[in-house]
């Protein structure tokens, strides 16, 4: 009573001198700590505190401090359960500051404390956490295999709700790689969960996703209409935050309509309420936004002054995603202003965080990731028909126990009741039982037949369950039998272009006449390469390139084919003699060879990247021109870069519409000449997974460059492989070394 008595003062006290609610709630929880009966109990209440000052009362010291205690409370009972809970709730926290690296150690401890208690409920909550803050860094990969790890414990539980998030969260995530229909059936499993149970947060994020992926496909009045539901649903449930990104989501709907006054107002009420709550990669989200509405209005100082700020917070959250998208604006920007060279810088910084962020090797772990959890579920499901067939042949055997018991029980009878008869002489009696057994026995026979009929029935089933697995197993290995022979043929056709490709290509001896020694070290990423080097010779000069085309394997080859041929033709149909001619004259007809003219975008999608050099025997002068590609002199132990133009060859000519620049240099004897393709400098490895680094090739070539060709070449291939260690090759390889 007295306990009873001070908690009601307190909380008069509370509601007389604290009056606004967000106090009077968390002051109202510190009254119920004071007096909890149970350390269990204590750490609900400081992970409720935690989270109403995070977010409530917007003070991230206070709710850091609480989350602290909730989580030694935890630990200092031994609760594994409580443990997890705040970890992971920790983990949220940190996440919605922008703290990734923190957000991720912490749910990796949770993770590792419910896969210790075996619990399938948290390990689907926290690999969904997971899941969240990759693709916050925009590691879609990463992402997928947590969600669909998360997915496949809730679904083994039944959890809806971390159903829900998986769902919710793989279909934004396959709609970010263009992926629209995978990502729309997600999203729509995911509204029927929460529109079953009546799940209004999920209905608003449900419908606010589908309509992402309306508007990413291009049908912007369906994803104007998903994006207005969500906002009615947000507005029910008052979430700041879902309301900010509809807002924003209606923004750029009113934008693609040409009413930039509207989508400005739009992404000004967003950026107020992303300011109020702190999410860094929301605020990020509706700068930039509001960049884009200043642009289109005309309002180049203000969006200027905007987007710099945007590219300020996704530096503090290093978002790949924001900084693609703010170069873009910037570009514009630049582009409207008749800025053309910033326009052009601010486009090519876009072009390369957009290739980091999106690339063929994330789209194949993702779609492999998703085959090996439907793969999965298959197998689970032939262990359940296995374990089934089991209880079955069980049942069968127990049955055929009772029959023979029950039979061995009705002959016993039947020899007790002669021995009787033979005993007892008396006819009546004996009648009487007799006709008792009679009449067990035929019962006895009925209840066995009625058996007998039952169990040929599940007989006839299991044969056939039988049957259907032995067709299944037979189709299975005929379609494993095609596609091997498939993929047995379009091996051997790769293998066979690949001795083609090495016939087209001039064989190393025929520098021999112009230079003192050379070697090539070449490592396709696969069978067929799309680097290649070329050769050709008139009188006392010789031309040579090395040149890296767009892709690789097949693709790449033919490619590689195509430059040669053209740079052939140049030499020997239209007798070009200076390098810039010739990189005019292969860039003119690459650009008419692939169709390309003035209307195309600019994202080059078919290049090539090349280093083309002459050299005379007798002056011992050096030509080069080149795009993308430098070559490095080396003269008495000191390395001199020649840098090539920025573009590739192939561009439009929005892109580059000027002439190659060609440079000279007169060679000594003993001096090297090296050109490298990019596959070298850009192989990921080392202790530290790291890329090699043109720093790294330079001191490299310093080191070996005392060395006969054919022990440099020794040497480049140990110190590549070296370097790659067990990690992915991830482009083709070419390095060629001449010395005068």
């Amino acid at each position: 009573m007295l306990k009873r008595a001070i908690g009601c003062i307190g909380l008069f006290l509370c509601a007389t001198f604290f009056p606004t609610q967000g106090q009077e709630n968390v002051d109202s929880l510190f009254i119920k700590l004071q007096y909890a009966n149970s350390a269990k109990e204590k750490v609900l209440l400081y992970q409720s505190i935690a989270k109403f000052y995070s977010n409530e009362l917007k003070d991230n010291s206070l709710a850091e401090k609480y989350f602290n205690e909730a989580l030694a409370q935890a630990n200092a009972i031994n609760d594994t359960s409580l443990t997890i809970e705040s970890l992971d709730m920790f983990g949220v926290f940190y996440r919605n500051r922008s703290s990734y690296t923190r957000a991720l150690e912490l749910h990796f401890q949770a993770l590792d404390l419910a896969k210790s208690l075996n619990s399938k409920h948290y390990q689907a909550k926290v690999n969904n956490n997971i899941g969240v803050v990759y693709r916050r860094l925009d590691n879609h990969s990463q992402a997928t295999e947590y969600h669909l790890s998360a997915l496949k414990f809730a679904e083994e539980i039944k959890d809806t709700f971390s159903i829900s998030v998986s769902l919710n969260s793989l279909g934004n995530i396959y709609s970010l790689n263009g992926q629209y229909k995978d990502a729309i059936l997600y999203f729509e499993r995911a509204l029927e969960l929460s529109t079953a149970q009546k799940n209004l947060l999920g209905l608003a994020i449900n419908n606010n996703n589908i309509g992402e992926v309306y508007e990413f496909s291009g049908n912007m009045e369906k994803a104007q209409v998903y994006y207005q539901k969500s906002l009615d649903y947000n507005r029910q449930i008052n979430s700041d935050k879902g309301i900010a990104i509809n807002l924003n989501a209606l923004g750029k709907i009113h934008l693609y309509y040409n009413q930039p006054k509207l989508a400005l107002s739009l992404f000004s009420q967003a950026l107020e309420i992303d300011k109020r709550l702190g999410d860094r990669k929301f605020i990020a989200d509706s700068y930039t936004n509001l960049g884009k509405a200043q642009v289109a209005l005309g309002m180049f100082d203000e969006a200027q002054l905007t987007l710099n700020r945007a590219i300020q917070v996704a530096s503090e959250i290093n978002s790949l995603i924001h900084f693609q998208l703010i170069y873009e604006e910037l570009s514009l920007l630049e582009k409207k202003k008749h800025n053309t060279a910033k326009a052009f810088d601010y486009y090519v910084k876009s072009v390369v965080y957009k290739d980091s962020i999106i690339n063929e090797k994330n789209d194949r772990h993702i779609a492999s990731m998703r085959i090996l959890f439907e793969s999965e579920k298959k197998e689970k499901e032939i262990e359940i028909l296995k374990q089934r067939q089991e209880i079955d042949q069980k049942e069968i055997d127990t049955q055929n126990k009772m029959r023979n018991y029950l039979m061995g029980g009705l002959i016993l009878s039947f020899m007790l009741l002669t021995l009787a008869v033979f005993a007892f002489n008396n006819k009546k009696r004996a009648n009487r039982i007799l006709a008792i057994q009679k009449e067990e026995i035929e019962r006895a026979n009925h209840a066995l037949r009625e058996q007998k009929e039952e169990i040929e029935t599940q007989k006839e089933k299991i044969e056939q369950q039988n049957h259907n697995i032995e067709q299944k197993n037979k189709h299975l290995e005929d379609a494993y039998l095609i596609i091997e022979d498939y993929i047995g043929k379009i091996t051997d056709s790769i293998k066979y272009a690949e001795r083609i490709q090495q016939a087209i290509q001039s064989p190393l001896s025929h520098y021999n006449s112009y230079f003192a020694d050379s070697f090539l070290f070449s490592s396709p990423k696969d069978i067929v390469s799309g680097d290649f080097y070329w050769f050709a010779s008139k009188s006392d000069t010789c031309f040579f390139a090395v040149a890296d085309c767009t892709g690789h394997e097949v693709p790449g080859a033919f490619m590689s084919i195509i430059g040669m041929d053209l740079l052939n033709q140049g030499i020997n149909q239209f007798g070009l003699g200076s390098t810039h001619e010739l990189l005019h004259f292969l860039n003119e007809e690459l650009r008419r060879k692939l169709r390309k003219n003035e209307n195309d975008e600019l994202v080059l999608k078919d290049s090539m990247d090349i280093a083309l050099c002459s050299f005379n025997r007798s002056t011992k002068e050096l030509c080069y021109s080149g795009a993308l590609i430098p070559i490095f002199i080396v003269q008495n132990g000191n390395v001199e870069t020649l840098k090539p133009d920025y573009t590739s060859i192939g561009a439009g000519k929005r892109i580059f519409s000027g002439e190659f620049k060609t440079q000279t240099l007169t060679l000594k004897e003993n001096d090297w000449i090296y050109i490298s393709t990019d596959g070298f400098t850009d192989q990921f490895g080392g202790l530290d997974k790291k890329k090699y680094m043109r720093a790294r090739l330079l001191q490299s070539i310093v080191r070996f460059n005392h060395l006969p060709a054919n022990q440099q070449y020794s040497e480049f291939k140990s110190e590549f492989f070296s370097w790659k260690r067990d990690n992915e090759q991830i482009d083709d390889v070419l390095l060629l070394g001449l010395k005068v």
